[in-house]
């Protein structure tokens, strides 16, 4: 029997999020009469949020990496803003998602070097760059919608693959391309290694003769590259860019990657808690749209959701600490013989 609760217990730790997506996906089927289990509503949830889910893939590496950054909206809607400048002075379609490469790479490396120059734990950092980056968004865009992106630019966002009736968007399997290479990335590289590395214990990586500074800039970078792909998806997608592209998209992944399982401050999770933790904020919002919820209610759901993925975070680190522990065995007692330490030097001698 203490096999068995062993076997459920590790059950429930690794699978639950998939339960409650299933069962989320039950209750709206049987809330909307079905609706919900349309396939193209079931299409239009991952499509809505393939953006979010490509972002996801660097800040699931931010955190892993024991970090956190509270500008990765911004940071889309200031890439989003410098290619529809782009594409308004007729640049060419590859040369707009370099340039918003690039300004994802930089943008994520600011943040990255910062954090590793200060060496303070890159909240107030962040912070700092959303606010910066808040007001380069809208002085670029002069707080205006920008619809210059050609047919080329916007092709991979909309076409769509007919199957009949139904359609599958292109941008759904560029998402799920994108999310293997972040996990090949995590599970089978040195790369990856050090990154759970670096967010468990960063001292074991500096005495692996890696650079923790520079470990952190290469995490942002990287991070800043994801991003930038996030972007072109979702304007490549929606065809237009505004200072608000992208805004908010960090606290819709971050409540999903910790509500998936992945620990805040690093140490444990992969890609796929990222991915389920996102698709489940994504089914709440379709699910409580279809069934007429006002936005204050769909405000109030996603907060306790947030509660609760913070709360499933602090359980899963206490876990591990009386893991931890329960390995290590008690401390070693302390043995007193009533001698000083001088005395006891003095008798050695």
């Amino acid at each position: 029997m203490p096999g068995l609760k062993k076997s459920v217990t590790f059950i429930l730790k690794d699978y639950i999020m998939y339960i409650v997506l299933v069962l989320l996906v039950i209750a709206f089927a049987v809330g909307t009469g079905g609706n919900f289990l349309n396939p193209q509503n079931l299409t239009n949830i991952i499509n809505q949020n393939v953006y979010l889910l490509v972002t996801g893939v660097g800040i699931a590496f931010i955190m892993l990496g024991g970090a956190i950054d509270l500008s990765t909206g911004f940071q889309l809607s200031t890439i989003s803003i410098i290619m529809g400048m782009l594409a308004q002075r007729g640049a060419n379609s590859v040369l707009i998602i370099i340039a918003g490469i690039a300004s994802g790479i930089i943008l994520g490396a600011f943040n990255g070097v910062i954090y590793a120059r200060l060496k303070v734990f890159p909240f107030i950092i962040t912070l700092a760059t959303q606010y910066i980056l808040n007001g380069v968004s809208f002085e670029l865009s002069n707080s205006k919608t920008l619809r210059a992106f050609d047919e080329t630019f916007t092709l991979l966002g909309k076409y769509n693959i007919t199957f009949g009736s139904y359609y599958l968007p292109v941008a759904i399997f560029i998402m799920i391309a994108i999310v293997a290479v972040g996990a090949f990335i995590l599970n089978k590289t040195y790369f990856g290694r050090n990154i759970y590395a670096l967010g468990s214990n960063p001292d074991a990586v500096a005495l692996s003769g890696v650079s923790v500074g520079k470990m952190r800039i290469l995490v942002f970078s990287a991070a800043g590259v994801f991003a930038a792909l996030g972007a072109f998806l979702n304007a490549s997608r929606i065809g237009a860019v505004s200072s608000q592209s992208g805004v908010g998209a960090e606290f819709t992944i971050m409540a999903g990657a910790m509500l998936g399982g992945i620990k805040m401050g690093g140490g444990g999770g992969k890609i796929n808690n990222m991915v389920v933790g996102v698709l489940i904020i994504g089914l709440l919002n379709n699910g409580m749209t279809l069934l007429n919820m006002s936005q204050n209610l769909k405000n109030i759901s996603l907060g306790v959701i947030l509660l609760l993925a913070i709360t499933i975070d602090r359980l899963q680190a206490e876990s591990a600490e009386k893991r931890a522990k329960l390995v290590a065995g008690p401390p070693p007692e302390e043995t007193h013989t009533g001698e000083s330490p001088d005395e006891q030097s003095a008798d050695e001698e």
